[in-house]
């Protein structure tokens, strides 16, 4: 069961392998498509989406996470994502929200947070992303586990990411999705001259 758990995936079109093992070559090659992906994300959301490039650096180098990396025709890098069940390695989160909502799958280590999932712009024609989601799922599927993911409102409403990845999902496994938090952001704006109350 590991064997197909960490594949290689064969799809005509591309391929995608998975690996624990440090690889420092991913910052290079997606690093610049992270970053056209994500960083308008700096105007649209409230909180901090974009990792920084060490953050980044961090992440597809830690042997902790597993990296679904989707490979073209010819074997060049064409899709991320990132996946662990070690939460202490995504250090926005709250380990212990997790820990105290779902003890039976916290104690089985079966709780699986995605952190990055990028796809190169030119091979954005082929189904990559659901792909790589299918393997992953696949993984979570068989210890009948937890996926849980952030998004900000502007992925989740305006580029529907939640509604694709449930419905890949979904096709892999029954998977029952919900929102298990939400953080809103406010601003008060003062439109008056502060005359009012001394």
């Amino acid at each position: 069961m590991e064997d197909q758990l960490e594949g290689p995936w064969d799809y005509g079109d591309f391929s995608i392998v998975c690996t624990r093992h440090p690889r420092p070559d991913l910052m290079d090659s997606f690093w610049p498509v992270y970053e056209e992906a994500f960083g308008p994300l700096r105007v649209l959301a409230a909180a901090r989406q974009v990792l920084t490039p060490e953050e980044f650096m961090a992440e597809v180098e830690d042997p902790r996470i597993w990296k679904y990396i989707a490979l073209d025709a010819d074997g060049g890098l064409a899709g991320l994502t990132t996946l662990t069940d070690d939460l202490s390695t995504m250090p926005w989160i709250s380990p212990e929200y997790y820990q105290y909502h779902y003890p039976d799958e916290w104690n089985r280590k079966a709780i699986f947070y995605s952190g990055v999932s990028l796809v190169r712009p030119d091979m954005r024609r082929y189904p990559v992303f659901a792909r790589m989601m299918t393997c992953l799922g696949q993984r979570i599927a068989a210890v009948k586990g937890i996926y849980a993911v952030d998004m900000c409102r502007y992925n989740d409403h305006e580029r529907s990411v939640a509604r694709a990845a449930e419905r890949v999902l979904n096709r892999v496994a029954e998977f029952e999705v919900q929102a298990v938090d939400v953080q809103t952001y406010y601003v008060a704006r003062a439109t008056g001259n502060g005359s009012r109350e001394q």
